[in-house]
């Protein structure tokens, strides 16, 4: 089994993918800046990818990275570029054989800053000369309750016109990314070419929302909205969606009741 270093391990999919790992018996650290871990059995690795301090120490006897790192906001988006550039450089002088890099369906169409910085972030991977795996996920299936959960504080639940999402539960997201880090060698010119993975069902945002409404209990009115610009067209054109692509097995109702169970 191998030593696998989990950057973002802390976050919903990292935590998720710390699970998979040592469900499979791998010695597995959670990168951090706090240095914390929320699995039991995971090793905490404190550093910070801006600056770089304590990359060398986290990655020593690491073979393999998976990054799951996030970077929505402004301030936290420099975590996919510079951050990116400072663990490749780390991960290549600890001579880790494989990099692992979560990344969005069709994120190099993308519209806004935040995927042009995840763009950006997978060219580093793939000019890396490491051995790189890249799977491009759908969304996964918080994205739409985070959403709605701010306007409906308001009494207002927006459910974007002539758009669908393709909604994937992150355990499955966490299997295909282990899948990859464990995966043998690639033929030549493979590396760095994305693995596609999407939701078991393509849904209207409109039944979604009232799902989600129903399941949680939440008071509101489900509003049909056009969602303008550039992202609006990105998602009423679906680009967000991957038909030939059903490769998760937990339903958005199964998650709901999951959830509303616990």
């Amino acid at each position: 089994m191998a030593t696998v270093l989990v950057a973002g391990g802390t976050g919903e999919a990292g935590a998720a993918v710390v699970a998979e790992l040592l469900g499979r018996g791998h010695d597995v650290r959670v990168l951090s800046r706090r240095g914390g871990s929320p699995i039991a059995g995971a090793q905490p690795a404190p550093a910070d990818l801006i600056s770089g301090s304590g990359l060398a120490e986290a990655l020593t006897g690491v073979e393999v990275v998976v990054d799951t790192t996030d970077g929505k906001s402004r301030r936290a988006r420099p975590v996919l570029t510079t951050g990116a550039a400072n663990l490749l450089a780390a991960a290549g002088a600890a001579h880790v054989t494989r990099m692992v890099l979560l990344s969005i369906v069709n994120v190099d169409r993308g519209p806004l800053a935040y995927y042009r910085a995840k763009s950006e972030q997978e060219r580093r991977y793939r000019d890396s000369g490491l051995d790189t795996r890249i799977v491009r996920a759908t969304q996964f299936h918080s994205f739409v309750p985070m959403l709605c959960g701010p306007a409906a504080r308001v009494g207002l639940l927006p459910a974007f016109t002539d758009t669908a999402f393709q909604p994937i539960d992150v355990r499955d997201v966490a299997r295909a990314l282990a899948d990859a880090a464990d995966a043998p060698p690639d033929e030549p010119g493979r590396a760095g070419v994305p693995q596609i993975v999407g939701g078991p069902e393509i849904l209207p945002m409109h039944d979604l929302v009232r799902e989600w409404k129903r399941a949680a209990g939440v008071r509101g009115v489900v509003a049909p909205i056009r969602l303008p610009g550039g992202l609006g067209r990105f998602w009423r054109a679906g680009e967000n969606l991957v038909p030939d692509h059903r490769d998760g097995t937990i339903t958005f109702t199964q998650w709901l009741a999951e959830r509303t169970a616990g």
